[in-house]
């Protein structure tokens, strides 16, 4: 006599969709012209803005929320009101500084052998002295198709000029930004030894920086406090400031175009992640699941936030790129992105 087991039927919790547009900030387009003529309206950027209903987002008995999907178009320049400055220092006869000055590379999105080319210039201009500079990306002549940059004062007929280079004070009136934000300096992987001033002992007319990408930032921190309320988990991170988030984009994410770029680094056209406009794309297949309190509807109320791996919101780094004398008050650069979240009633 046979038995027979018992059979438990089972089928997947039901669930919604509750999607994010960017967009969506306005409720119509002339919303959306009245509010670019103000700088004070917190909807100009879609890295920082809120969603506003006069009734609730979601109602049911929701248990768990969970970002699955994401269209994210990066147009942050890797050069922008935080990188654009590095001051640069020289002596002509290794005892005494000739000169400091700042330089400013005008806000824009530049590969790691253009941005070479526009240091090169900018520094030559300073002074005779300068006029043979030269740096260049992709390692040293005995190492080349690292990628580092190079710099050489040539010191043929006589010429014993030495140049360093380093990050502008922090927190004053012209660079406005607290110490935890990274420089130009930063962006070309300097450190310590490319600062050393006139009569140290590693002064010199040569330098090499340390690996680099040229990348503002390497991933986004996506941030609504109203659908992480209820998380009695919290998140946390290595860095000083922790926030709940719905997600992180990493910009060097499976698929995109910098895993086939096979181009050694000393070529022009070697091109990274951050130094060109692009899309990022992502379907999470292990997405975090939020946890949420049934009795309670998702609100009408949204405040969606984007930082940088600085910690500071995204927009903070073009807010003075879309500043345009020419062109108007406020030139708007962004690109709206949008999300799909999987609601689970049970």
């Amino acid at each position: 006599m046979f038995k027979r087991d018992d059979v438990m039927t089972t089928r997947p919790a039901s669930t919604s969709l509750l999607t994010i547009d960017s967009g969506d900030r306005y409720d119509t387009y002339t919303d959306e012209l009245l509010s670019l003529a103000t700088e004070a309206d917190i909807n100009i950027t879609p890295y920082n803005f809120v969603i506003r209903k006069p009734e609730s987002m979601m109602n049911g008995f929701l248990t768990r929320l969970a970002v699955t999907e994401i269209a994210f178009p990066y147009a942050t320049p890797n050069i922008n009101a935080k990188t654009s400055q590095m001051t640069v220092s020289w002596s002509i006869d290794s005892a005494t500084v000739a000169g400091s000055t700042v330089i400013d590379i005008p806000t824009g999105f530049y590969t790691p052998a253009a941005l070479a080319t526009r240091i090169q210039t900018d520094v030559r201009a300073l002074d005779a002295s300068l006029s043979s500079f030269t740096i260049i990306y992709g390692g040293i002549p005995t190492n080349p198709n690292v990628p580092r940059f190079f710099y050489d004062v040539p010191q043929a007929s006589g010429n014993a000029t030495q140049i360093w280079f380093t990050p502008v004070p922090y927190n004053i009136d012209t660079y406005p930004y607290p110490d935890t934000v990274k420089q130009l300096f930063n962006i070309l992987g300097f450190n310590f030894v490319n600062a050393f001033p006139v009569g140290n002992p590693g002064a010199s007319p040569t330098g090499i920086g340390e690996y680099t990408l040229c990348q503002f930032t390497r991933y986004i921190d996506i941030v609504c406090p109203q659908l992480t309320y209820n998380q009695p988990l919290k998140d946390t991170s290595s860095q000083k400031i922790v926030r709940d988030s719905l997600c992180r984009i990493y910009l060097d994410q499976i698929g995109g175009h910098f895993q086939a770029n096979n181009i050694p680094a000393s070529d022009a056209a070697f091109i990274p992640t951050g130094c060109v406009p692009f899309t990022i794309y992502r379907n999470f297949t292990l997405p975090k699941q939020i946890s949420w309190t049934p009795n309670q509807p998702v609100p009408g109320y949204l405040q969606f936030q984007v930082f940088d791996d600085s910690g500071e919101l995204l927009s903070a780094a073009s807010d003075q790129f879309n500043i345009d004398a020419d062109l108007g008050v406020y030139n708007v650069g962004y690109l709206d992105w949008s999300m799909t979240l999987l609601v689970t009633e049970n």
